[in-house]
């Protein structure tokens, strides 16, 4: 653990500094020699390109102070409204104070008389706008460098754009979205030099920009106004990678193309890869316009987004896999956006062969027992993916969306899976061997259809959504197991061929219609209908020596169950806008109604509810920069079909799980208190969220263990569950000479929960405490590093056996060192450090330390193609962990991942797209 955190220290304690001094001032009103000029803008440009060095705001008293380089010569602009701009051309040499700065009031100027000049950075109102030239980035940069040296703006290494200290939701281009709804997208991809202007602000969500009241939503957005030449081309990749390991080669290749020309764009790409790559990789999946972000409107009228990724979109970090994928996208709109249409196919592949063990301790209340696993798992999947949008403004006040996607695949699944029970003396209980192999096919579709219509008064309209699904799954497989019990004497043997059929159709409409009461306060009714219904057949069928076949029905082991829904509800919503207030309640009413039948036993059960679930939203702006949010909501949960349906599974003789079907709604509380800081003139960001949530009858399991076995079922329990989680983080610049930046983060979360163990409760706590401090500078000239210590602890407590509890330090640093050279090279490494200590339960400590590092190298004159050397996870530690309870039992996995490997990489950018060539 210390020679990571020691040799990051040692980095950054190393870096040499240069000398700086200030430059002071005050800014007056010329003509009379004594109005101060408060909030005057101060600016240092460098002379030789206007790039911006620094700036600053004049106080109360239209004193400013500015931190400057002793050497190259400087240009000073201010600027204020309704005054002329003032220039000074500032040198190393030149006097440090400059006393009273007057500046002439425009209607004193001769009209004649024209000032020009660039201005890096622009508010207006509550829009942020940057000239895009005045910052510098390396040579071929793409927008995400671009954002990276505007001030107020970070970019992680994942994408992830924040802006004044929150999440950047959105990036758009000339106020468009741009293939898709992924900021990855364009900020991967399109060249900085192509953009003119960068805006950032708070957009409204469709929902108000459609009815016209204003809901409170905002999402932080990003708008990129390009530059007229740059409005028509294309764009895209192609990189081949290959390299070896002891005993596998290792592979990448990816080819995607964009063509653009005003609003019809089209994208296409194809990649293959066993380097743990699939479908252009988790961080910018969506790259070339195949978006898996879905938004959802609740009840409250809040927006949440959604990520419905599958296997297909992401590898976790288990076994090693295999993937090729490919897609084509096609946007394009009409009569000046009248028409807007968006479609996308996607196909792919992805194989994975994992093993995997398990060890775990069970809690019980006068004893322990220990469980040790094994597992192989070859897996196929493969999938078609189709999505479509049509956006119709019928007319200024009317404007309908719909939406189509349908997918259709199958996967393959071969597993082996021994497993040893043992007490706390370590004497075997029983043990457990399978073989499982299994194929099924899917079908999906959903669809929506979403009208709105706005109504002479303003605030007044009328809106109706309907959406629809239908899931279908058909499989069967083979299972073979046995099992001993020791105590018992006794063997299990199952040999048995499986067959599932389920089928799923949803129906959601809503109307709603919304009315101003006042200028400040609008309302709003709706009525929801949702429609669901659900068949399960789960068959288990063992040999027949008659028929010699598997043709006999195993009733135990087999069920047939339908499963319906009905929901009528009403929602009356007040909400109020003013200048430093913002409040939305709502109050739903909502009736549940539950059908299920058991078709083998021939029986039927039906139950309503009746429920109120309301929520408080409020958010007062202390200034424009600050805000103080906070929120309630109640909700009342359904259980779903897996936890109702009452089929006991044999897959694995040691854990059956049953389902219940007398399970009532849960319900749950949850409160939000959040607090949001941003000062520009500092560049400083500090945020602030509590939450804390409380579950009554919460559907947990139940453990009844027998001789070793695990019977789990679900049940209500009467207890309260409580989660609380805090996170808060602030971060500003520390030495802005060299661009340097520094942020803090408290993190902590506490869980609390109940079940039964054979009959006893077993209450289960966890606390997680983590303190996080980053150092960033990525300038892209010289030496660029971003360093992040993260040391934190962890508590699993449990009531049963208070004394054999899983509590420990854990320590993470990540590190990324880049070093520009001459020639066109780069030097670079990532590291990354994991620790956790021993605890009660698992006696030795987990240490990782990951490091790849690489040299890279780019050609052509504009940069466009580079060849990359690295070696991945040098130390061969590379190992798959993780530890966690689930409620009185304690885990740890391991299992196998892709580690150390050599690779040659070539990339080529190309792009017709003119801008700033």
């Amino acid at each position: 653990m210390k020679i990571p955190f020691l040799f990051c220290l040692a980095v950054l304690l190393s870096m040499y500094t240069y000398g700086q001094k200030s430059i002071t001032g005050a800014v007056i009103d010329e003509s009379d020699g004594v109005t101060k000029l408060a909030k005057a803008t101060v600016m240092l440009l460098q002379a030789k390109d206007s790039v911006l060095v620094a700036h600053t705001r004049a106080d109360q008293e239209g004193r400013f102070s500015l931190l400057i380089p002793d050497s190259s010569s400087y240009l000073l602009l201010i600027t204020y409204p309704k005054f002329a701009d003032y220039f000074k051309e500032l040198n190393s040499e030149d006097e440090t104070s400059l006393g009273q700065i007057g500046l002439n009031s425009v209607s004193l100027l001769i009209e004649e008389v024209m000032v020009t000049g660039k201005i890096p950075v622009v508010i207006k109102g509550d829009t942020t706008e940057y000239d895009a030239s005045s910052f510098a980035v390396e040579k071929n940069a793409k927008v995400e460098d671009l954002l990276k040296a505007l001030p107020g703006i970070s970019v992680d290494a994942a994408g992830k754009i924040t802006a004044q200290g929150k999440t950047v939701e959105k990036v758009l281009v000339d106020g468009e979205e741009f293939f898709g709804n992924d900021p990855t997208l364009v900020t991967r991809n399109v060249r900085s030099d192509m953009v003119d202007k960068v805006q950032l602000y708070e957009k409204k969500s469709e929902e108000s920009e459609r009815t016209g009241v204003d809901d409170g939503q905002r999402l932080q957005t990003i708008n990129l106004k390009l530059k007229e030449d740059a409005k028509k081309g294309l764009f895209g990749k192609a990189e081949a990678g290959a390299g070896v390991d002891q005993d596998n080669g290792y592979y990448t290749g990816t080819m995607a193309f964009n063509k653009f020309s005003g609003t019809q764009k089209i994208g296409i790409f194809g990649l293959t890869s066993n380097d743990g790559t699939v479908s252009l990789n988790w961080e910018d999946q969506d790259k070339f316009g195949f978006s898996n972000l879905s938004t959802d409107v609740a009840d409250d009228g809040s927006v949440s987004f959604s990520w419905n990724g599958d296997a297909m979109d992401y590898w976790n970090g288990r076994g090693l896999p295999r993937a090729l994928s490919s897609g084509i996208s096609l946007a394009d709109s009409w009569k000046e956006g009248k028409h807007k249409f968006n479609t996308s196919y996607k196909f792919g592949i992805v194989e994975n062969d994992e093993i995997s063990s398990r060890i775990s301790q069970e809690n019980l209340v006068d004893a322990i027992q220990n469980a040790n696993e094994s597992s192989l798992n070859n897996t196929r999947n493969q999938k078609h993916r189709f999505n479509a949008r049509y956006d119709l403004k019928v007319d200024s006040m009317t404007t309908l969306t719909m939406t189509v996607g349908a997918a259709k695949g199958n996967a393959e699944l071969s597993r082996s899976h021994t497993a040893i029970t043992t007490d706390g003396n370590d004497e075997r209980i029983n043990d457990h061997i399978s073989l499982q192999e299994s194929a099924s096919e899917t079908q999906s579709l959903d669809y929506s259809a979403y009208l709105t219509r706005k109504l002479r008064k303003e605030g007044r309209s009328l809106s109706l959504r309907v959406n629809g699904s239908y899931n279908g799954s058909d499989g069967d497989g083979f299972l073979q197991s046995e099992a001993n019990f020791f105590r018992l004497d006794s063997v299990s043997v199952i040999d048995q061929r499986k067959e599932m059929h389920a089928r799923s159709h949803n129906l959601r409409s809503t109307l709603a219609y919304t009315e101003p009461i006042t200028k400040r306060i609008n309302s709003s009714l709706q009525y929801e209908f949702i429609r669901g219904t659900s068949t399960s057949i789960n068959n288990s069928f063992d040999f027949s020596n008659a028929d010699n076949a598997y043709t006999l029905l195993d009733q135990e082991f087999s069920n047939d169950f339908n499963f319906n829904t009905t929901r009528n509800a009403a929602n009356l919503a007040f909400s109020y806008r003013s200048d430093l207030i913002e409040a939305n309640i709502t109050n739903n009413l909502r009736n549940d109604r539950l059908f299920q039948v058991n078709n083998y036993e021939g029986m039927e059960l039906e139950r309503s509810f009746l429920t109120y679930n309301p929520s408080v939203q409020l958010r007062y702006k202390l200034t424009k920069a600050k805000s103080v949010n906070f929120r309630f909501v109640r909700s009342n949960n359904l259980p779903s079909l897996t936890q109702i349906q009452p089929l006991r599974q044999n897959t694995d003789q040691l854990n059956i799980v049953v389902g219940n079907e007398n399970l009532r709604p849960s319900q749950s509380n949850n409160y939000n208190l959040s607090y949001n800081s941003y000062n520009m003139l500092k560049d400083s960001y500090s945020y602030f969220s509590l939450n804390w949530s409380q579950r009554f009858n919460n559907i947990q399991q139940n453990i009844q263990i027998d001789n070793g076995r695990r019977t789990l079922s679900y049940a209500n329990l009467d207890q309260v569950a409580n989660t609380v989680s805090m996170w808060s983080r602030f971060g500003q610049d520390i030495v802005k000479k060299h661009k340097i930046r520094a942020s803090i983060s408290f993190d902590g979360n506490y869980n609390n929960y109940f079940n039964y163990i054979n009959g006893a409760l077993s209450e289960n706590d966890n606390y997680d405490f983590s303190v996080s401090l980053d150092f960033y500078k990525g300038t892209k000239k010289g030496f660029d590093f971003d360093v992040r210590f993260a040391p934190g602890y962890n508590s699993l407590r449990n009531s049963l056996q208070p004394n054999l509890n899983s509590n420990g330090f854990v320590f993470n640093n990540t590190t990324e060192l880049s070093y520009y050279l001459p020639l066109k090279l780069k030097l670079y490494t990532t590291m990354d450090y994991t620790y956790q200590a021993p605890t009660e339960i698992f006696d030795e400590k987990i240490e990782r330390f990951l490091v790849r590092p690489g040299l890279s190298k780019k050609f052509l004159k504009d940069e466009s193609l580079t060849m990359d050397f690295f070696i991945n996870d040098v130390l061969n530690q590379n190992i798959g962990f993780s530890r966690q309870q689930y409620a009185s039992t304690l885990v740890q996995d391991t299992y196998n991942t892709i580690s150390r490997y050599f690779m040659l990489k070539v990339s080529w950018d190309f792009t017709s797209m003119k801008g700033g060539q």
